[in-house]
C-alpha cells in the first residue's frame, strides 16, 4: 500500500537549543527540524531519522497530535511536559522503533550481519566476551549502509534479538 505523505520540512534556528531534533506540526503539514542540523550535510543521518521518526508520529498519533495546538518550539515543549512519563514513553518509543523499523528493515539487517561473518569472527575475539562491545563494532560497520547512525544499528539488533 502507497501512502502519499505531504509533510514539508520547517527549518527553525535554535531548536537542538531546546532539546528538540524535529516535531510534527498540529496540522500535519510540517516537520519542525533544527536551521543547523537542516543545514549541515554532516547531520544527515540524524536529519533522516528524525524525519522517519516524526512519519511515524504522523502514522500512529495523528489524534493526539492533532488535538495539540502547537506551532512553536514552546507550545511542543508544554505538549510533551503534559504527559505522563510512561505516557510520554509509549509515544516516542513508537515512533522510534518505527523509524528503526523503516530506516532498517530486519531481513535486511540479518543479511548483512550475515555478510559480515569473517569480520564479525575477528570483532568477537577482540572483544573478548564484551557482548555490547560488539554489537557496537558491528553497528559502527553496517551504519554506513542505512545511513543512519551507529546507535540505531546497536538497537535494531537489540530490539530483534538478532544473534551475532
Amino acid at each position: 500500500m502507497e501512502t502519499k505523505i505531504r509533510i514539508e520540512p520547517y527549518p527553525i534556528r535554535g531548536l537542538i537549543d531546546v532539546d528538540i531534533d524535529g516535531f510534527l506540526t498540529s496540522d500535519l503539514k510540517n516537520i519542525c527540524i533544527d536551521l543547523d542540523i537542516y543545514q549541515n550535510p554532516r547531520n544527515e543521518s540524524r536529519l533522516r531519522f528524525t524525519y522517519a521518526h516524526e512519519i511515524g508520529h504522523w502514522m500512529m498519533h495523528k489524534k493526539e497530535i492533532q488535538a495539540c495546538a502547537f506551532r512553536n518550539p514552546e507550545d511542543w515543549i508544554h505538549f510533551r511536559e503534559d504527559f505522563l512519563e510512561d505516557d510520554l514513553n509509549w509515544f516516542e518509543h513508537h515512533a522510534y522503533e518505527f523509524a528503526g523499523r523503516l530506516l532498517v528493515p530486519r531481513e535486511s539487517l540479518i543479511n548483512e550481519i550475515d555478510a559480515l561473518g569473517d569480520k564479525i569472527r575477528r570483532f568477537r575475539t577482540m572483544a573478548k566476551g564484551d557482548e555490547e562491545g560488539l554489537i557496537d563494532a558491528v553497528s559502527r560497520v553496517i551504519c554506513r549502509k542505512y545511513k543512519v547512525s551507529h546507535a540505531v544499528i546497536a538497537k535494531r539488533i537489540r530490539n530483534e534479538r538478532i544473534k551475532i
